[in-house]
Parts: C-alpha cells; structure tokens; sequence
C-alpha cells in the first residue's frame, strides 16, 4: 500500500498535478514504512536547487514524505536553506548586476531576509539549543553581513555555498538508493526500546523474588509471635518458587527446538562425516540466512550455540568442520561458507559468548592470519577479520588477540595498506574499515599500545594518510585509535613529531560544517594534543596482569560476571548486507526447503541427540 501511494505521488510530480498530502495520522500508522523516493524524482531536486527559484524550490523541498522529515538531517539542511538564500540575497544586492546562481533570485531583495527571519521566529527556539546553528542567528539582522567579521567567510570563494549544495545532493542520493529505504529508528527510540527490554526482564525476575520474601516474611511473623514453623514447608515452597523461575528461563531453549524441530543430531553428522560437500554448503548457508533473514534470529543463536553444530567444543575440535580453515590447498567454498556463519553469529551477544567459548577458535584465526599460510579467498579473508573486530569487543578476547599476536601483526597490515594510492574496491575498503576498527579495540589495553611502539612513527604516517585520503565514515575509527594511543606519553610525543596536530586540525577544518558528528572525536583527540595532557596517562590497567598465552580455559564468557551481556539488545534489524552479498552458492533447493531434509517427525530426537552427544 505505501509503494502504491509513493507511485501515485510520484506521477503526480511527473504530470505537474496537485499530489495528495500525507496526514500525521496516516504517518503514525505506518512505523516501519518504506521511504519511496525514485531516482528521477531525487535527480529533479538536485537539479531545481541548481535552477529553480526560492520559493520554488523550498516548496519542492517542503513536499518531500514526512518520513524523510523526520530525519534529522532532513531538519538542518532546511535551516541551512534559509542561510544559502540569504547568502545569495546579499551577494545580489552588493552587485545588482551578477545573477544570482543562474536566476535563482527572481523574488524581491527582502524576501530571503525575511523569511529567514520568519523562519527563526517560528522554529527558532528548536535550533537554538544546538551550538552548531547559533553562529547564524544574527545573519538576517545585520546590515552588511558580507563586511562582518563573523559573516565574511560565507562568502568567499563560495566555499561554504558548494559545500552545502555537495551535502543537500549526497542526503537526497543516499535517501533514493535502491528506491527505498528502511528508517533506522532515532537513538532515542533504541534507547526506550532496550529501557523497556529490560524493565521486563526486571520484572519477570521480581516476581517470584516478591513471592520468596512473603514466604520469609510469613515465617518469621509467626516466628514472633510465637508459633510454631514448619521448615520443611517453608524450604518446598521457596523451592517451587525457584524451580518454577528456573523452569521459565529454560522455556525460550525448549521453545526453540520445538519451534524449529530440527534433527540436530542428523545436521551434525553431515557437517562433520558427511561425504557430500554440497550438503555441507546447504546447511551452512540455510543457518546463516535463519541469522540474517528470518524473524527468529536470536532463537537460532541459542539452537547453534545449546547443540554445538559447529563443534567447537569437543575435545579434537580442529578435526570437526573448522579443519576447512586449515586447508593449504586453494580456496575452497566450505571456508566461504563457515567464515561468513562465524561472522553473523559473531553479530550476536550470545553468538560472540559461544565463539569466544571455544578454546581454540580465535587461536586459530589468527594465527592463520599472522603465518599468511592461508588460503583464503577475498570474502573468506574479510568475514573471519569481521569476526575477529567483532568479538573484539569484549575485553577478555581482546587480551587472547593480543597475547597471540594479533595487534603487531594488524599494525603492519595498516601501514601496508597506506601505501596503496589507488581506488579501493568494496572487498578492500571492508577490510580496510575493519582492521581499523579492530585495532582501535584492541588499543584499548595498555599493553597494546606498549606492544606498537616500534611500530610508532610509520604507524602515525598511515593513519595521516588515512585522515586525508578516505572517507569520513572511518574518521570515528581512527578518531578512537588515535586517542587510545595517546594514553602513552611517548606515542604523544612521537606523533607530535610526525606533525600528527596539523593533519587532525586540518581534517576538522575540512570536514566540521558538513560532517560535525564525524570529526567530533577528533576535536577531543586535537585538544589533547595542543593540551599536552591525557585523562588517563599511563594509568595501571589490570589488562597487564593476564597470562595472554596460557589461558585456554575456554570460559571467558561463561562466569556470571558476563550475565550482564545478556541484557544488552542485539541491534538483529541492521546486520552488515556483506554477509549474504556475492554469495557463490545459487543450488536448488536451499534455505527452509533443503533444512526440510532434517526435519524430525517424531518425539526421539532428544533421546537420540543426548546419546549422541555422550558418544561424541
């Protein structure tokens, strides 16, 4: 219904007829609609704020579904309008005879004065509580603004000009790519989501504790009042109590193998004595999309991790389905297949809890990686790094990474990388994104950064030549790395000799107007720079004291000390689309339909998998 209706509105902007409005009630109905914005259309905006005037445009502009108003982005460009056109109004009254951006100006000198000033009267209060916008406020009220020492830098050159237009096309392009997309929900709504999540789970747990302490309140009442108690009745029904809690937290793993009625035991069996390959890749495939796909993606989690499908917890388990990653004779798809798994697992808290469980599996990522003895294919190579980033971002696997290497190893890798002068494609600029992420991780700990400083001056090259060359969206990842490495005073005064200051400053200057949430960081890492000074130089981190090399106890996150991840929201709606992307497996059947193979029909599935299981 909502793609019908942007079509109907599309061909009404084609035919120049009125489009219907939509109402704010219809809006609400529609929480999770796709915005519908065609590329012909997204092509006519652009074009009218090259050519159209005022009035004109800001009435296409005003027009736009109230979905894309309702980003944020969508609310600052409007504010910045009004400062383009007022720009434009003051350069055509200083010349009368210059056009004004090829006859935008055709309204009378006032009007883009005045309606910047309307507009702070109606909205001003909305803006005036960000500092970003402040600077402006005074511009419709001053007389000569292009004389003003706080004013005059809008109109040289037309910098400021190009770089709003450079922003209205990537905001109008990014929304019209692949015609639709899907709104990701505002920070504030994530937050109330994950608050309500918990408030939940608060009160299924306060539940049976209320019952418990009006149990002990009862007996010890009587107690006072000198009555006699009955202990064992009191010690039944605080037992039913808690078996009655526990028997609810185990219901979610007895609904998931009813609901998928999987014969587990049959899925193990191929993945680990099957002779046929394709089966192998079938399976693995149809598990992954149960992870990226379906709406049961969190049941799938505790399914993998509950019955081990991939072996990583038996006592030979380099022998089971990760021997593939071992192989030294070419590429071959099962490793496509496994890493891309281990990285959407990976996506998961409880996935990342069951893949740092194993006691071998991070040793031996990276010390395939590290040996370069490997051989992977591209896609293999960029899911198992994924993984590692992700899992990275608990602090007992970061010490394993670190113990065995990993961090030494990626800091050559980023300076490799940097020297590379031409156009990245896709697979080089994941990898790229993640080594940086997964080295800023791993910064984290203290011994990290001791362990990169023979690496110091070539390392702070490379991350200067990345702050010029890339994109902005990796500036949070070195903004981060940069601020983790300058907990070290020495890394500080390295990097002041390498002119790091000037390349930080100079990429703030470039990319704050358009970009201010990217380079946020960055300010802070600059202030610490011209500051000389660290909140946390060389404090003492307990991360020092950890036997990186002889822990394989694989229970890192098993101790109750982790239950707290439990609570955390898996963000399941926004896995990366890399996961599924280029996937070489096209058989028939797949998905559902080849897992119908391994369904059960019967009730001894249980009593055939514990068997199983014993024997294994």
């Amino acid at each position: 219904m909502t793609k019908t209706s942007a079509c109907f509105i599309e061909e009404c902007y084609k035919l120049n007829m009125p489009a219907p409005s939509i109402t704010a009630e219809s809006a609400e109905t529609c929480n999770n609609n796709l915005i519908y914005l065609s590329k012909d259309r997204a092509a006519f905006i652009i074009q009218s704020f090259k050519s159209v005037p005022r009035l004109t445009f800001m009435k296409t502009w005003s027009d736009l579904p109230d979905e894309i108003k309702q980003i944020d982005e969508y609310r600052k460009l409007t504010f910045y309008l009004h400062v383009y056109y007022t720009i434009l109004e003051c350069k055509k009254r200083v010349n009368k005879s210059e056009n004004c951006s090829d006859d935008k100006c055709d309204e009378n000198d006032e009007s883009s004065m005045a309606a910047f000033r309307n507009f702070l009267l109606q909205r001003g209060a909305e803006f005036s509580t960000e500092n970003e916008f402040l600077p402006y406020f005074a511009l419709p009220y001053v007389f000569e603004p292009m004389q003003h020492p706080s004013f005059k830098n809008l109109f040289k050159e037309n910098r400021w000009c190009d770089s709003l237009n450079k922003r209205l096309e990537d905001f109008i392009l990014d929304i019209s790519i692949n015609t639709s997309v899907i709104l990701v929900p505002s920070k504030d709504a994530g937050k109330r989501k994950l608050t309500k999540k918990k408030f939940k789970m608060l009160y299924k747990e306060y539940k049976p504790l209320n019952a418990l302490a009006a149990e002990l309140l009862n007996a010890l009442e009587n107690s006072i009042r000198g009555q006699s108690i009955n202990l064992e009745i009191i010690l039944k029904n605080c037992n039913a109590v808690v078996e009655n809690n526990n028997d609810n937290k185990q219901n979610l793993e007895s609904v998931v193998d009813d609901q998928f009625d999987l014969a587990i035991f049959k899925i193990k069996l191929e993945l680990r004595d099957g002779n046929s390959t394709k089966n192998k890749l079938l399976i693995l495939q149809a598990l992954r999309w149960r992870l990226t796909k379906s709406e049961n993606k969190t049941d799938t989690v505790l399914m993998i991790k509950k019955h081990d499908l991939l072996d990583l917890y038996k006592s030979k388990a380099e022998q089971g389905l990760m021997k593939w990653l071992l192989m030294t004779n070419g590429p071959h798809p099962l490793q496509q297949m496994i890493s891309r798994l281990l990285n959407a697992l990976a996506s998961f808290n409880r996935g990342r809890k069951y893949l740092t469980g194993s006691p071998f599996l991070l040793r031996l990522i990276i010390t395939q990686f590290i040996s370069s003895q490997h051989f992977w294919d591209t896609i293999t190579s960029n899911m198992l790094l994924g993984t590692l980033q992700k899992l990275s971002t608990g602090s007992r696997a970061r010490k394993r990474m670190i113990g065995n290497g990993l961090v030494t190893w990626l800091a050559d890798q980023l300076i490799r990388k940097s020297e590379f002068t031409g156009d990245r494609n896709k697979y080089e600029m994941y990898d790229l994104e993640y080594s940086l992420a997964l080295f800023m991780n791993l910064c984290q700990c203290h011994s990290a950064v001791r362990a990169c400083g023979s690496r110091a001056r070539n390392l702070f090259k490379s991350l200067s030549v990345f702050m010029t060359t890339l994109d902005v969206d990796i500036m949070p990842c070195i903004s981060g790395i940069l601020y983790n490495l300058f907990k070290n005073q020495e890394m500080m005064a390295i990097a002041k000799e390498e002119r790091v200051t000037g390349v930080v400053e100079k990429t703030i200057e470039i990319n704050i107007n358009a970009y201010p949430s990217a380079v946020e960081r960055l300010a802070d890492v600059r202030n610490i720079l011209i500051q000389n000074e660290h909140p946390a130089f060389d404090q003492s981190s307990s991360d020092d004291d950890y036997d990186y090399f002889n822990d394989d106890s694989g229970d890192d996150d098993d101790d109750s000390s982790n239950s707290d991840e439990d609570d955390i929201t898996d963000d399941v709606e926004n896995l990366e689309a890399e996961l599924d992307e280029d996937d070489p497996l096209k058989i028939q059947p797949n998905g559902e339909e080849f897992l119908a193979n391994y369904k059960t029909c019967d009730n001894t599935k249980h009593t055939t998998l514990d068997r199983y299981n014993i024997n294994k």
